[in-house]
């Protein structure tokens, strides 16, 4: 049976241990405290970044409205060709034979040089930066080789100094001789870790190379493209130059049509008012004396040839015109 001091230091020995458990909780609460509290601080934004966010959240706006109002140019755009393609079909057929020539010739070019800048666009380009991202990622996975071997170089070099200065202060043969043979196999490593490290160094180089070339390659593409789209601009200018004479030839043709109708509908006039004129002069000659009757026959005789003559000179006019809406039908 326990005796009385066995007890007391038995239950001093509980309380120690329950004292050094109170403290460890105490210690793991303020630690988990401090945790949270540091993470409290870690999440909380300076100015600063709150100024960065909202400048990233304006950024954002600006290029989805510029994308938005860049669909919309390009939708206006496509509506507008198609207006005017149909526009220059149409004029096409008031064209001369010669103005047509021009116009095929002008549109044949215009179709080439459009499918150079297609192939620029959608095989040329993309095969460009497919290369040059393809490089990127090569270049990409040579450097971290290439920050492992520095770190391993790094490590080999700086063992190697400990080794000589120990090898310098060192009085024991033995030791000495140790150190001397440690040396020995780190410059052995370090020639070899040299030599991977010239290796990819000169990989790196080499595919810098290639990607100096791809971006001279890809201003190259753009120059040509720009080029292109000048040669397109002048083809347009001479089209729309010769539609603009054809339109211009086509309003004054309109004009003078116009004008010839204006005049062979006030001719025809004249003759409905000539014809009432002699038919009245005819019924009033019944009751006229002979020798004006004659006088009058004659008067009537030749104002009737004039009637004819005008007749037959619209007939002419009439049938002109009819020969030309049936050449204009034909060439449509």
């Amino acid at each position: 049976m326990p005796t009385q001091t066995e007890q007391e230091q038995a239950k001093e020995f509980l309380k120690r241990a329950e004292i050094r458990t109170m403290k460890k909780d105490l210690s793991k609460l303020r630690e988990d405290d401090s945790l949270k509290e540091r993470d409290k601080i870690a999440h909380i934004k300076t100015l600063e970044e709150q100024q960065q966010e909202h400048q990233k959240q304006l950024e954002a706006q600006e290029q989805a409205r510029q994308n938005a109002e860049k669909l919309g140019m390009q939708e206006v755009l496509q509506r507008n060709k198609k207006q005017e393609y149909k526009a220059e079909k149409d004029i096409k057929n008031y064209a001369t034979e010669q103005e047509r020539q021009q116009i095929f010739l002008f549109e044949s070019e215009r179709f080439k040089i459009g499918k150079e800048a297609e192939k620029i666009d959608k095989e040329k380009d993309p095969a460009l930066k497919l290369e040059k991202n393809k490089l990127l990622l090569e270049i990409r996975a040579i450097q971290a080789k290439l920050s492992s071997v520095l770190e391993q170089e790094k490590k080999l070099e700086d063992e190697q100094k400990l080794i000589i200065e120990k090898e310098q202060t060192s009085a024991i043969p033995v030791e000495k001789r140790g150190l001397e043979q440690r040396r020995s196999e780190l410059e052995k490593q370090i020639q070899d870790i040299e030599k991977k490290r010239w290796e990819l160094e000169k990989q790196i180089q080499g595919i810098e190379t290639k990607i100096t070339t791809a971006n001279r390659s890809s201003e190259q593409l753009v120059a040509d493209k720009n080029a292109l789209q000048d040669k397109i601009l002048g083809i347009d200018k001479s089209l729309r130059e010769i539609y603009s004479a054809v339109l211009a030839r086509e309003e004054d043709k309109k004009g003078g049509l116009l004008e010839e109708q204006k005049r062979q509908t006030g001719n025809l006039e004249k003759a409905k008012t000539a014809q009432n004129e002699k038919i009245q002069r005819q019924q009033w000659s019944h009751n006229a004396p002979e020798t004006f009757k004659e006088k009058l026959a004659k008067s009537a005789e030749a104002e009737e040839e004039a009637r004819k003559k005008f007749l037959q000179d619209v007939a002419q006019a009439t049938e002109k015109e009819q020969k030309q809406n049936q050449q204009q039908s034909n060439i449509k």
